[in-house]
């Protein structure tokens, strides 16, 4: 009888972990439901030839990261917008939220992971579909949040460079592209990648060309809920100034473009329903339901600003 039954237990157990492995690796495709829809909120000034700002504050759920290209769709459909309207030229500068790019560490998720209210909720089920967050949790010490944005920064700073890079060469348009939280990012041959070290947030621009601009901006993560940074940035359009906040008890961000005499300034928050950061001010949001809003129209907010000729 021994004989007879552990061949079939051992069956069975490879059974069971062949069904497991197979389970993990399967990311059904479900339907995308989202809201494209982009308003102009603010347009400030006279068209010129001079450039303008162009702030978007786009309206973001977790399942606009199941892929890049749904983020991307999400934000093209402000950008035609835009587009539409003859704010875009070759000397826009869009600016975009900090932390925009954090989240593209829930790519290939399972489709009950975006219908969560926290990412604590989804906690079992992201352990059991990624068996190696396992040993990051209890051999490193690390949190669920931390364990899974560490797992997936290679693939996330690759995601965040070639989706804003694409942007900003297809619209011909200077790009500010917010940020994302990596370990130890870093940058070799032009690309950005993420090291092994501490958290930093690291925010990239680029030229209507799709090429990196200027040096990226990083800092220590977290970062204090009183501190403020702040980063500038030398454009086609001008001098652009970006300062860096958590002092609302949310993350916001103002960007300030002067050419000369002319200036032009936005006020940047993501909007939505984005899960709290890990490490982040105590007490604060990433989407904050009581922010002052340009608009009560539902979607992406596009706020303008155009230099005047000198």
């Amino acid at each position: 009888m021994r004989k007879l039954l552990m061949p079939l237990i051992a069956a069975l157990l490879v059974s069971c972990l062949t069904a497991y492995g197979v389970w993990t690796g399967e990311r059904p495709r479900a339907h995308y439901l989202s809201d494209l829809r982009a308003s102009l909120a603010s347009d400030v000034g006279t068209a010129g030839s001079a450039g303008n700002l162009l702030a978007i504050r786009p309206a973001l759920y977790p399942s606009d990261y199941r892929d890049p290209d749904l983020l991307r769709m999400k934000l093209a459909a402000a950008l035609d917008q835009a587009r539409a309207r003859g704010l875009l030229n070759e000397k826009t500068v869009v600016a975009l939220p900090d932390h925009i790019g954090t989240w593209l560490l829930l790519r290939d998720e399972k489709h009950h992971l975006y219908q969560a209210r926290s990412l604590a909720e989804a906690g079992r089920l992201l352990t059991l579909s990624h068996p190696t967050l396992l040993g990051r949790l209890f051999l490193q010490g690390q949190d669920l949040e931390e364990a899974l944005l560490r797992a997936k920064a290679r693939r996330a700073a690759r995601d965040y460079q070639k989706l804003f890079s694409g942007l900003a060469s297809q619209y011909r348009v200077t790009i500010l592209a917010g940020s994302i939280l990596l370990p130890s990012p870093y940058l070799r041959d032009g690309k950005l990648r993420s090291g092994h070290g501490a958290l930093y947030n690291v925010a990239l621009a680029f030229s209507p060309d799709g090429l990196l601009l200027g040096e990226p901006f990083s800092q220590p993560w977290p970062q204090s809920a009183r501190g403020e940074s702040r980063q500038s940035l030398q454009t086609a359009s001008g001098l652009v100034t970006i300062t860096r906040s958590w002092s609302q008890g949310y993350p916001l961000n103002r960007v300030t473009l002067n050419d000369g005499p002319a200036s032009a300034s936005q006020a940047l928050f993501l909007r939505g329903r984005l899960w709290p950061l890990h490490n982040s001010p105590a007490g604060s949001e990433l989407t904050p339901a009581a922010a002052p809003q340009a608009s009560e129209a539902p979607g992406s907010h596009l706020l303008n600003a155009w230099l005047s000729a000198r």
